[in-house]
């Protein structure tokens, strides 16, 4: 992941309100879709919007590109187990960004942002989440951010 991109992972919406226990029990083993599967609807979206991108492994589906926005799903055993969204926040297509978080919302789907936080795949939503992270404090001044990495270094 680069710096300058915001992270998303993205799970299923269970009743409302993604399942809680799954995000807090999730370790490299746990997946936070479970028995559920993405939605085709998301597959088509991100093929039109981000087009799909050559991967290193049958099990790994890429749409745009890995160093910019772009869509990963990740599978083991022919089952997906993590689907990431990466949001380049020095170029963002704001009407691409909109098609992607409603086929996200159509899919009943959430977002899970870098600070394990949901996030309903809305631009306030996610405009908000993007603002929070460490993209944005590194694209808003670089040294100042680089800076700050080697002052909590120190205090370790």
């Amino acid at each position: 992941m680069a710096i300058w991109q915001c992270s998303f992972l993205l799970a299923p919406d269970t009743e409302g309100g993604c399942d809680r226990g799954a995000l807090e029990e999730r370790s490299e083993e746990a997946s936070l879709w479970g028995s559920a599967q993405p939605d085709e609807e998301i597959r088509r979206t991100a093929e039109k919007v981000l087009g799909k991108s050559p991967t290193w492994s049958a099990d790994v589906e890429i749409w745009g590109d890995e160093s910019s926005t772009c869509l990963k799903m990740i599978q083991e055993l022919g089952r997906i187990v993590e689907v990431i969204f990466r949001i380049d926040l020095r170029n963002i297509q704001k009407a691409d960004l909109v098609q992607l978080l409603d086929s996200f919302r159509r899919a009943h789907v959430v977002l899970i942002d870098e600070n394990e936080r949901r996030c309903e795949p809305t631009l306030s939503a996610v405009r908000g989440a993007m603002m929070a992270s460490t993209a944005w404090r590194y694209l808003q001044d670089p040294r100042a951010f680089l800076a700050s990495l080697s002052e909590s270094k120190d205090g370790d």
